[in-house]
């Protein structure tokens, strides 16, 4: 982090301004970046300076103030850049607001304060298919033990959001760790074929101390102390891999427009001397820039009901919280198969000498292929399908 913070963006305008200008740094470097795979800690810099990282903390607490809509829609030059960077940044902003979520009011609102002076960057080790971790009870706090698989933006990060379980009592906590304390192993460990930049590896907490002032109350989603409103964070997470699906689509279409215009040969055939007027082209780009546009559409829909859920704050109902999962469960139906089969077509598009490494063109696959298995997706059209046959709400879970 720097000495001195940055200031903090609190206009709609600039913040589009700083990462489009990011996402054309980023888009330079996307192929290259993407064979070396290396974490992002350079970019992770290059987007603290802006001054973005606090955006969805209350303005009143030193925050940008942003709200959801407005933060993806910045997001998105920068994940039609590079799909891996979209997913660790968007992250970062759905770990620093789900702390929100919780009960203890004054180690929130100190965290959201230190976040708009010290500008964090925040990532995740909650991945609920590995045991939660175990929390020791010391002086001052917990010891916390354990290893975590696919914690996104962990390795990168200043404040890592978790839960726990009390070794004496059983109680599950929602805790934050500080990413480079003692204990915090960080694996570097991630090499999937794609999401490169994503730092999606793993870490192990050895000991690693928490503090009370950062442990924020009930973590459970079951039992008399379960709120609705307390699990949004789950649907929040599905938004933000529904607006990475539909930028992954945007990124592929705009580089293969880009290379129709400049180096595509016109089929033999085709009757025409430019792949522009190419009519297998025009007709393909039409289909899959409506696929795109669909799928767009989809997940401001998606987005739109989360807001409407998180507005209704504590007061939030288990009907409410259902409807608005139903929703983005849609969503994420559509937007997996859009972008899988946009990400894997455009290749018909530019043609065979397109598929050569040096484009890096299979990113945007790649990148689809990985993050689209992020959870089962025919278990998000079931639940959609329960609504319609049963009037039945998906039942909360680490996914849903």
């Amino acid at each position: 982090m720097p000495e001195t913070p940055p200031f903090v963006i609190t206009s709609a305008a600039s913040a589009a301004q700083a990462t489009a200008e990011l996402a054309e740094q980023f888009s330079a470097v996307a192929a290259e970046r993407d064979r070396e795979g290396s974490a992002p800690f350079a970019e992770v810099e290059a987007v603290r300076a802006t001054g973005l990282l606090p955006a969805v903390v209350p303005a009143e607490l030193g925050g940008g103030g942003f709200d959801w809509p407005t933060v993806f829609e910045v997001l998105r030059p920068i994940i039609r850049a590079d799909g891996g960077l979209g997913h660790v940044f968007a992250y970062h902003f759905v770990n620093s607001w789900r702390i929100e979520l919780n009960e203890n009011t004054s180690a929130i609102a100190e965290l959201q304060r230190g976040l708009a002076t010290q500008h964090w960057f925040w990532g995740g080790a909650g991945n609920p298919r590995d045991s939660n971790l175990a929390l020791e009870p010391v002086e001052g706090g917990f010891l916390a033990r354990g290893r975590k698989f696919f914690a996104t933006g962990a390795q990168v990060a200043d404040k890592i959001t978790a839960s726990g379980t009390r070794t004496d009592t059983g109680e599950k906590l929602a805790i934050v760790v500080d990413g480079r304390a003692e204990g915090v192993l960080h694996h570097d460990d991630w090499n999937s074929m794609g999401q490169r930049l994503s730092a999606s590896g793993s870490v192990t907490f050895d000991g690693a101390f928490v503090p009370s002032s950062q442990v924020l109350g009930f973590g459970g989603q079951e039992g008399p102390r379960y709120h609705p409103y307390s699990s949004l964070s789950i649907l929040l997470f599905q938004v933000a891999l529904e607006h990475v699906h539909v930028g992954l689509a945007e990124g592929a279409l705009a580089a293969a427009a880009g290379y129709v215009r400049t180096t595509t040969k016109p089929w033999s055939t085709s009757g025409v001397q430019t792949a522009v007027d190419d009519p297998f082209i025009r007709e393909l780009t039409g289909e899959l820039t409506s696929l795109t546009r669909a799928a767009d559409a989809v997940t401001w829909s998606a987005t739109n009901a989360f807001v409407k859920a998180a507005e209704r704050g504590w007061q939030l109902t288990d009907d409410e919280r259902g409807e608005a999962a139903v929703e983005i469960a849609a969503a994420k139906v559509f937007t997996t198969k859009a972008v899988l089969e946009v990400t894997s077509r455009v290749f018909e598009l530019t043609g065979a000498r397109a598929t050569s490494t040096s484009y890096g063109f299979d990113r945007f696959w790649r990148n689809a292929r990985t993050i689209t298995l992020h959870d089962p997706v025919a278990y998000k059209a079931q639940e959609v399908g329960d609504r319609a046959l049963r009037g039945d709400f998906p039942t909360p879970s680490g996914y849903s």
